[in-house]
């Protein structure tokens, strides 16, 4: 999330008062807003310490629920109406049943949000909490944006930015047990210079660190984590990295400037650096109804041939909502498809926060924010469209038994679902990950999806 400007808003005159950095700032459009209307890629910042309204009223969202294959599952065990949202999740790639899901959460009280892991080992089914924020430095009591990664070894790692009452930091956290505790943590970048949005990956031997701060940094660790080396810009204006990693460990990130999707490819030669190339142009997202944050952020994988796939939001269908685009890469980024839309609705909908996984077997899932089942355009729900080649999709799919009405948290107020939502596979189960407001609050959800079993080939 990014911390930039501050913002007041208007409509919660009283309300937000004191500024922080938590980067909770919305996109355009929408009569229902009690905040303003800025440029999702502009900036809005509200306070850390928000203050539960207390004529606040639940806004369930309208429509029955539907029965599909799979269930939805509650990950964050707690049974208090604070705010869970932004998810992040990976599995263990020597154990599919082992998944590790990272979120912000609001649950340590006073208005303060953390970041939380949840740790199943059962597919799912039942999840274990833990804190990654255990190297506290001089009392910055925020922390936010998670991402996680396994080593090839099932070593866990976790960043985050840290932040309030000063500008953000990473951090990195490591887990020996799977996430159920955490060993160390370092911190990959200095409070003096600021960071944000960080993501993390494991390969050619190593850590790679993502961050952002005007523009797109990388750090690199042969440690494990427990130091970094000095950052490498990547791209002046480049924000949001996606990594992958291949089959063989190399390391490429994927990305959004304003007006494109680019990716970097990690070149080891004499020097370490990047090989930047341009994927797609892309559009701003269009004025939406609802006014939580989205912008174009990319999604993106890698299956054992180096076939790269990537998705993201984007606005070009101006008047009929923002959809999904899906374009691949069968030399190695050398060349892409030309973009396609994924969703299938054919109205004016919109289709953000788009979450894309790679599994074992080459096939291709995208996963999205849909407000498809709302004429209003507010209310949404997550779908997902698959394909076994990566070039032809299946119809989409539902995913989510409940809509969620975005509003219906007591401490966001419709300001921020999270900026992402996530999606992992392993080779037997799709793992979607969302935020969800079925309970009167911000809850994180999946659906854990069962795979037919694979055919020969």
């Amino acid at each position: 999330m990014s911390k930039r400007k501050t913002l007041l808003a208007a409509g919660l005159a009283g309300l937000l008062a004191l500024i922080a950095v938590l980067g909770i700032f919305v996109a355009r459009g929408g009569a229902q807003s009690s905040v303003a209307m800025v440029d999702a890629d502009a900036g809005l910042e509200v306070p850390a310490n928000m203050q539960l309204s207390s004529n606040w009223k639940a806004q369930p969202a309208t429509g029955a629920a539907v029965t599909l294959p799979w269930g939805n599952v509650k990950v964050n065990g707690d049974g208090t109406t604070e705010a869970q949202n932004e998810p992040f999740i990976a599995v263990n790639p020597n154990n599919p049943n082992h998944i590790v899901v990272g979120a912000n959460n609001w649950q340590v009280g006073n208005g303060h949000y953390e970041v939380f892991a949840y740790v199943s080992m059962d597919g799912g089914r039942t999840w274990a909490t833990s804190q990654p924020y255990v190297n506290r430095d001089a009392g910055r009591i925020n922390a936010a944006d998670p991402t996680v990664a396994f080593a090839p070894d099932g070593t866990v790692y976790f960043a985050f930015v840290a932040l309030a009452p000063a500008q953000g930091a990473v951090a990195v956290s490591k887990s020996n047990d799977g996430g159920l505790t955490w060993a160390s943590q370092s911190w990959a970048t200095s409070f003096n210079n600021g960071a944000d949005k960080p993501a993390i990956a494991a390969g050619n031997g190593g850590l790679y660190l993502f961050y952002q701060n005007g523009s797109l940094y990388s750090s690199v660790s042969s440690n494990g984590g427990a130091t970094w080396g000095s950052p490498l810009m990547i791209e002046a204006g480049g924000r949001n990295a996606s990594p992958v990693v291949d089959s063989r460990g190399n390391v490429s990130v994927f990305y959004n400037t304003g007006n494109s999707i680019r990716m970097a490819r990690v070149v080891a030669n004499d020097s370490f650096g990047y090989a930047v190339s341009t994927v797609a142009n892309a559009v701003p997202l269009q004025p939406r109804a609802a006014h939580y944050r989205a912008n174009i952020y990319a999604a993106a994988g890698v299956d054992a041939r180096g076939n790269f796939y990537v998705a993201w939001a984007d606005g070009r269908n101006s008047g009929n909502g923002n959809d999904i685009l899906y374009s691949r890469s069968g030399d190695a980024g050398k060349t892409w498809s030309a973009p396609v839309a994924l969703n299938t609705d054919g109205t004016s909908a919109d289709q953000l926060m788009p979450a894309l996984a790679v599994g074992k077997d080459g096939a291709v899932t995208v996963a999205w924010l849909d407000t498809r089942n709302d004429s209003a355009n507010i209310n949404y729900d997550v779908y997902m469209a698959r394909s076994t080649d990566g070039i032809n999709f299946n119809g989409n799919e539902r995913v989510t038994n409940v809509s969620s009405n975005p509003n219906n948290d007591p401490r966001t107020q419709g300001s921020l679902i999270g900026d992402y939502f996530a999606l992992a596979a392993s080779k037997t189960t799709l793992y979607p990950v969302w935020t969800d407001t079925r309970n009167n609050n911000e809850d994180i959800y999946m659906a854990p999806i069962s795979l037919a079993p694979p055919t020969s080939k």
